[in-house]
């Protein structure tokens, strides 16, 4: 399967490069074409200048991610939730390249949106400091529902699966060593 892995914490060193590089040990070992990619190390603007109908051209970096998204088969986003949110990163980078005629068309009629980004699968592994209960009660787990349904299944991706280390912070040390060998596990079955 070719497998393209998106690590979208801003800093290096994170316990998300830990999480990217177990997928990624793990997709290799099960025979996966696998590409990660460290959205901090790419050189494009953040903001969506002119939205989108502005027909600026994309960064060249832009453009390569771009490629990647059509080019896999399986797409894994690992990201930290903040703010019951994505980190700006994230956000900048949906924005800028999950863009109409790429990503999915809008049509005058209903459905009103035609996905371009089908026959695609996606997981979304995050961590978030607040406990599973404050997410799901009290939030509505915000950062999955947006993920989810707004940016993902709205461009194709079927079926969107979550993995989330809770509490992160909090946790102990055999606590992370057993979620790093859930997502080798995810990474070796292409999952």
């Amino acid at each position: 399967m070719r497998i393209f892995v998106m690590n979208a914490h801003p800093d290096p060193g994170s316990f998300c490069d830990q999480i990217v590089d177990a997928y990624v040990g793990g997709g290799n070992l099960g025979g996966h074409d696998v590409t990660a990619v460290a959205i901090r190390d790419l050189r494009f603007d953040l903001v969506l200048r002119g939205g989108y109908s502005d027909s600026r051209v994309l960064e060249p970096d832009l453009v390569e991610q771009q490629r990647l998204l059509q080019w896999c088969e399986h797409l894994v986003i690992v990201s930290p939730n903040w703010w019951w949110s994505a980190p700006a990163l994230l956000k900048g980078y949906i924005d800028r390249v999950f863009i109409p005629e790429f990503a999915m068309r809008y049509r005058d009629h209903l459905p009103y949106v035609e996905p371009l980004l089908r026959g695609r699968s996606a997981r979304v592994i995050y961590t978030q400091n607040a406990p599973r209960l404050a997410g799901v009660l009290f939030r509505g787990d915000l950062f999955w529902q947006w993920i989810k349904r707004a940016v993902l299944r709205h461009c194709g991706f079927s079926p969107v699966r979550r993995t989330v280390l809770y509490e992160a912070q909090h946790v102990s040390p055999s606590s992370r060593e057993r979620f790093l060998s859930t997502v080798r596990e995810l990474g070796h079955r292409g999952r």
